[in-house]
């Protein structure tokens, strides 16, 4: 498997065959899924092979170290952000009520905003732990939590907004629906996100923030573990990485809920995972300005509208205001959390999200077992500055361990 992820990520970086997105999947025949593993390309346009570059032919097959698969070829609009504001997904109607109603105890699953982007909503996906602090912390998508993704080495001080969560300070707010939102909507602060770059290759979009005690359910399990409008009352784990990497293999049911689509999953909502390793250009703003930058790694999940052992009825697996919204997967009764939505292509058919093992390990957390945890403390949230943008996802100062947040033209009177 790991043979067959770093083609993909060699084909990418080649911009092989002029493909909007690569990826690893079911070969379809005649819009029917096989059950022959494929590598599958898209592209914005099929034609004949009479209309095509040389360097535009994808053969048929690709030999990877002792394995020859098979290609495939479908025709797909390109990968969008789940971009937001309150009036999106209205239309979606009571089924995601549940999702933007103003819910304490806090669970998964829930409409959400910050200050520093006001009209904007995300979805909270899920609560877990930051692993060297062991506090609880919410878990949503980079541009949910923060006004401008992009490293601050990738930005400019002469030309573009200038765009940080410390002046004024970055409150996230639940729900996510109204703005300016009262006082009491107020859950917690931005503390660190993984920033997007602009050269190489993401494998995520995440950004945590603080949760006030006061919001959180209270038991030996508590029911903050829920995801909203889901009745499944278990803690979710995390996914390891080789269940992850055998997802099309053991083909496992997913569920997932998001501020717009309401909670989803099962026989009444389906949705399956199409491909892994997916690796494909997205444009993100930059200073205010549509900038593209290249993910690998992603899932893609879909409506299974070839399935004929589950009913279809739900209109689209993911839309705007998903984003952040945690992917869950059934294994054996068990579900876990395999990855965090954060795109979809302009069909609205199709879904991504990132590995919850890339989530983990970028971001510096786990899964919360629902038993009793630390918080933090807003009090204790520090700021220093540093002159000039900076490559690094973070700094010692002070023998402390500081965050990325954005981009000054002016020192403050904490430099670092």
């Amino acid at each position: 498997m790991e043979d067959i992820k770093l083609k993909i990520q060699e084909l990418a970086e080649q911009n092989a065959f002029n493909a909007n997105s690569i990826s690893y999947g079911y070969k379809f025949v005649g819009n029917i899924q096989t059950d022959e593993l494929c590598i599958s390309f898209g592209v914005d346009q099929k034609k004949s092979i009479s209309e095509l570059l040389d360097s535009e032919i994808i053969p048929s097959s690709i030999t990877i170290g002792n394995q020859v698969l098979k290609t495939d070829v479908f025709e797909a609009g390109k990968v969008e952000l789940l971009a937001c504001n309150t009036y999106c997904g209205t239309f979606m109607g009571p089924n995601s009520a549940a999702n933007r109603a103003t819910t304490r105890p806090l669970v998964g699953g829930l409409s959400m905003q910050i200050s520093n982007l006001p009209g904007y909503v995300g979805t909270m996906g899920f609560i877990g732990v930051h692993t060297d602090t062991q506090a609880l912390v919410g878990v949503t998508n980079n541009h949910v939590l923060i006004q401008d993704a992009f490293y601050t080495s990738d930005r400019s001080l002469i030309n573009g907004v200038y765009q940080n969560e410390y002046s004024p300070i970055n409150k996230v707010y639940q729900n996510g629906e109204f703005y300016p939102p009262p006082l009491n909507y107020e859950i917690g602060r931005s503390l660190r996100y993984v920033p997007i770059q602009q050269a190489g290759y993401n494998k995520v979009d995440c950004g945590i923030f603080s949760i006030n005690q006061s919001d959180i359910a209270t038991g030996t399990i508590s029911s903050s573990v829920m995801q909203a409008g889901d009745p499944y009352t278990n803690p979710l784990p995390f996914a390891t990485t080789i269940e992850i990497n055998n997802l099309l293999t053991t083909n496992p049911m997913l569920y997932s809920s998001g501020r717009s689509t309401g909670p989803k999953g099962g026989t009444g909502c389906p949705m399956r995972i199409k491909s892994i390793f997916m690796a494909f250009p997205i444009p993100y703003k930059k200073q205010g300005v549509s900038t593209i930058v290249y993910f690998q790694d992603q899932l893609e999940f879909v409506k299974p509208e070839n399935d004929p052992s589950l009913s279809v009825v739900c209109p689209n697996p993911i839309i705007g205001g998903d984003s952040g919204s945690a992917l869950i997967a059934d294994f054996g009764g068990i579900r876990k959390i395999i990855g965090l939505v954060f795109a979809s292509r302009a069909d609205i058919y199709t879904g991504y999200a990132n590995r919850i093992d890339n989530v983990a390990s970028e971001m510096g957390i786990e899964a919360w077992d629902g038993t009793n945890k630390n918080f933090v403390d807003p009090a204790s949230i520090d700021y220093v500055t540093t002159v000039g943008g900076s490559s690094n996802k973070n700094i010692i100062c002070d023998e402390r361990q500081f965050w990325q947040v954005g981009l000054s033209s002016t020192l403050s009177s904490k430099p670092c």
